[in-house]
């Protein structure tokens, strides 16, 4: 399938480059107009390596405690052979066991939970979601994606799919070294997650990635960027799970994130799009306002609210928009268990005035702000700036930029001027 998949990205892309303007973005989207021997790596002024933080796909900030949230499948090999998000179904039988992750952005320094009550013997982490009311900073609820191999999938058994994906819930006390499990979180139009977005403790939004689990129809979802994806809303009660489809008109539903006043994003990964919308609240249904397109694969938007505009009247707020840099590799390299075959990064930053409806002023245009060949980063899925108090920094308006790979050895922070970058 790895070699199909090249050659069929070859073919695309060449003819891509013959023809006309939309084929040639989408040849450039999935890298075969970025070579590898000539990629330009643009970083910060300093990177520092985060531990222990092994294949985390998603990062979250929590602005209430300072601290950012993953969850991490924590072991490389395992996350080469079992990761249904990435379409690899090989090793049902060694799925990892991961974790969720704390990290303090000041020190860098990282903190495992500890899993209680929680009797799962896979947890092979994606997307996660953090939430906490508005009367109560101190408890974050974590919502957290689980791609658990199906136990009903046997030999004797062929039709079930392999994967039985799930969303897991987790409570948490800032500070503290434990995540209790409350419940594990099933249903029938959860069947391919990539990303949460957590309304409340009780309610949230899951994307489906795809329609099909694996094999040609996978592919052909992602070259043809047909609208088969959906994303989805879900409620829980202390006994039911219910479900409706919000939004089906986006052909890669991918990344989830909150933007200004309640607006949703939504990255299209293969379209290379990042979507604006916003919540219906009485049929929950999701309507999009526009979208912004940038030449590359988008995965978890997020947001940044610059916090200290008012230092110098400056205001850095935008959004950030990762993504893999050359997928055509994706297939082939994902699956090395050493963690070293090159999976290329790249990040864009657009400014907050992106975020208002077309014919609205203001600067739109997207900036590369971070360029990887992989060797630093291996494979970007999250970016998210955590912004350093000029009080504390002689004046200077600058943050670190925190970045995630799905299957990373390791987060990177680099630390960023905004003035140069943003």
């Amino acid at each position: 399938m790895a070699v199909f998949l090249y050659l069929t990205t070859i073919v695309v892309g060449i003819l891509s480059a013959l023809l006309y303007t939309p084929l040639k973005r989408q040849a450039t989207i999935i890298g075969l107009l970025r070579p590898l021997n000539s990629w330009e790596n643009i970083h910060g002024i300093e990177n520092r390596v985060i531990r222990d933080t092994v294949a985390c796909e998603d990062l979250h900030y929590h602005e209430p405690s300072d601290m950012l949230y993953s969850a991490c499948m924590g072991d490389m090999e395992k996350a080469a052979g079992w990761f249904p998000g990435s379409g690899t179904l090989d090793h049902p039988e060694n799925p990892s066991l991961g974790t969720l992750v704390v990290i303090d952005p000041k020190t860098m320094k990282t903190k495992k939970l500890s899993l209680e009550n929680f009797p799962a013997t896979a947890f092979v982490t994606h997307g996660i979601s953090i939430y906490s009311h508005p009367s109560d900073h101190n408890t974050v609820f974590i919502f957290a994606v689980n791609h658990h191999p199906n136990p009903l999938q046997t030999s004797a058994s062929p039709e079930q799919p392999k994967a039985a994906s799930r969303i897991e819930l987790f409570t948490h006390a800032v500070g503290s070294d434990t995540a209790t499990h409350l419940r594990s979180i099933s249903h029938p139009l959860i069947r391919t997650p990539n990303d949460l977005l957590a309304l409340s403790e009780k309610e949230f939004l899951v994307t489906n990635c795809h329609h099909y689990r694996d094999g040609l129809m996978r592919l052909v979802e992602d070259i043809s960027h047909i609208p088969w994806t959906d994303l989805v809303h879900v409620s829980i009660d202390d006994h039911d799970v219910t479900a409706t489809v919000s939004l089906n008109s986006i052909g890669t539903n991918n990344g989830l994130g909150w933007g200004p006043n309640g607006q949703i994003l939504i990255g299209d990964a293969t379209g290379g799009n990042l979507y604006f919308a916003g919540l219906e609240a009485e049929n929950k249904t999701v309507s999009i306002s526009h979208h912004v397109p940038v030449d590359s694969v988008v995965d978890n938007p997020s947001f940044f609210s610059d916090p200290y505009s008012q230092f110098d009247g400056k205001d850095y707020s935008g959004y950030l928009l990762p993504g893999i840099g050359r997928p055509i590799d994706f297939g082939t390299n994902y699956k090395d268990p050493t963690g070293q075959a090159p999976i290329p990064s790249i990040v864009w930053y657009v400014p907050v005035n992106a975020g208002r409806k077309e014919g609205e002023g203001g600067d739109k245009q997207a900036r590369l702000v971070f360029s990887d060949d992989g060797s630093s980063l291996r494979g970007v899925t999250t970016a998210v700036i955590v912004a350093i108090d000029p009080a504390t920094n002689d004046g200077k308006r600058e943050g670190w930029l925190f970045l995630t790979g799905v299957v990373a050895p390791n987060m990177l922070a680099t630390k960023i001027d905004f003035a140069t970058t943003l």
